[in-house]
């Protein structure tokens, strides 16, 4: 099976329902009915079957990221870097943060949260289970394991390590590097990270069409040092512990540091990006006279897997819940938000203030819009602690549907978070990861 077929058929399988899995610590999924046994063995064959979970201890991660590390130089890296802007597969862009991570990385005891498995130095989630397909799956088609992963970083090196050749970098790729350079350096003052994938977005510089691609991109190049600020500099200056970096200037920010804390008005590292692309030409290009790309996009692993239908049935908008009432949103409401194709969460309106509305995850991943019967009126928290948030626009946002009126307070063991960040109702789809992992 060819591998936009495996990401297709993955994505079709991680888009239903999961069962939560006590011993694993893990939300196994369920297979859909249509999803055959000899397309299931192909993805074995592959090494990509669904619900593939490995429990990563803390020590034998750590050596097991520097061992592999090992393989490669930082030239190496940095190569497959650029070559994974377009041309290579993305996961090729998880070696240098990886490569970084793994030479700056202290000797530490595990130190958890009181409230949870995550070390607070190094951010490992101790004996939870982890799906590597999952992994593999969202490596190609999302971006860099984000706030510096470890396990994470593993497995994507270890897919690396088990390809013959390092991806090199064509004219094409080296031209976006210089591209995305050139839109980050041409940013108006004190522009922040969301309105710089915007940008990045606009001027078409990926292979793919998905804004959080973009901000994954940028959240890589803050985490190696190319986007750092001196008080919370990137990987390639000096390791920073996880509890450290999920520090934010404000609760309206969402990302880890460093990006957290920079803007355009502070710039790129010049320093760390001759240190990591020395090699290349960094300097400034022109967007006007823009080459043919190569491959075309519709040819890249990306551009192929967000171009190509679905292994499940073309969506369908839903119809009106008969439950939904009308009027705009008020305390009590329910709302379900669509994540993936055959994926629903919901959300419940705790307060309505001046057009924005207080929501939460609950409970509950659908396979369809959930009706009225079937919510789960049990809060569903991040891995730590509950969250929370702010969001705008939710009766004229797609895919975000209302399903029920004047539900009762949901039940929740954690009191409510100290910060609650604002987002647009639409940002709901791409957040549920952080409650719902598995998605």
């Amino acid at each position: 099976m060819e591998v936009v077929q495996q990401l297709k058929l993955l994505q079709h399988l991680y888009s239903g329902n999961t069962i939560w899995d006590k011993e694993l610590r893990a939300s196994r999924h369920t297979i859909p009915k249509d999803v055959t046994t000899e397309q299931l063995q192909a993805l074995e064959t592959a090494g990509h079957e669904p619900n593939r979970f490995v429990s990563p201890q803390h020590e034998e991660t750590i050596n097991e990221l520097r061992a592999l590390a090992e393989r490669w130089t930082l030239q190496d890296a940095a190569q497959a870097f650029v070559a994974s802007l377009w041309s290579a597969p993305m996961i090729w862009r998880s070696l240098l943060t990886g490569k970084l991570i793994a030479t700056s990385i202290p000797d530490h005891e595990y130190t958890p949260y009181p409230s949870s498995h995550k070390c607070q130095i190094c951010g490992l989630d101790v004996n939870d289970g982890v799906d590597t397909s999952l992994q593999w799956y969202w490596r190609m088609t999302s971006a860099t394991p984000l706030d510096g992963d470890i396990f994470g970083h593993v497995l994507a090196l270890k897919e690396m390590a088990a390809s013959q050749e390092l991806p090199v970098p064509n004219e094409y790729d080296r031209w976006t590097l210089r591209a995305v350079l050139t839109v980050l350096r041409n940013l108006p003052p004190k522009t922040r990270y969301s309105k710089a994938a915007d940008a990045l977005k606009k001027a078409q510089l990926l292979p793919s069409k998905k804004v959080y691609v973009y901000r994954d991109l940028l959240e890589t190049l803050a985490l190696i040092g190319i986007l750092d600020t001196t008080e919370q500099p990137g990987m390639i200056t000096a390791f920073t512990s996880y509890a450290e970096r999920d520090k934010r200037p404000n609760t309206r920010v969402e990302v880890q540091a460093p990006l957290a804390w920079w803007d355009s008005s502070i710039g790129i590292n010049e320093h760390n990006l001759f240190r990591i692309f020395d090699g290349f030409d960094c300097s400034d290009v022109s967007l006007e006279d823009k080459a043919e790309p190569n491959p075309p996009a519709m040819e890249t692993v990306i551009g192929a897997f967000e171009s190509r239908r679905g292994v499940g049935s073309q969506a369908k908008v839903p119809k009106k819940s008969p439950d939904a009432g009308t009027g705009e949103v008020q305390p009590g409401d329910v709302y379900a938000v669509k994540v993936l194709s055959g994926a629903w969460v919901t959300v419940y309106c705790h307060e309505v203030k001046d057009k924005r509305v207080i929501v939460e995850y609950l409970e509950g991943v659908f396979p369809e819009m959930p009706g009225k019967e079937e919510l789960i009126l049990t809060v569903r928290p991040r891995s730590d602690e509950r969250w929370l948030c702010s969001a705008i626009g939710i009766d004229s946002t797609s895919w975000v549907r209302r399903v029920a009126r004047d539900m009762p307070t949901p039940a929740a063991s954690q009191p409510k978070p100290d910060r609650v960040p604002f987002h647009a109702a639409k940002d709901l789809k791409h957040m549920a990861s952080c409650c719902f992992p598995d998605l």
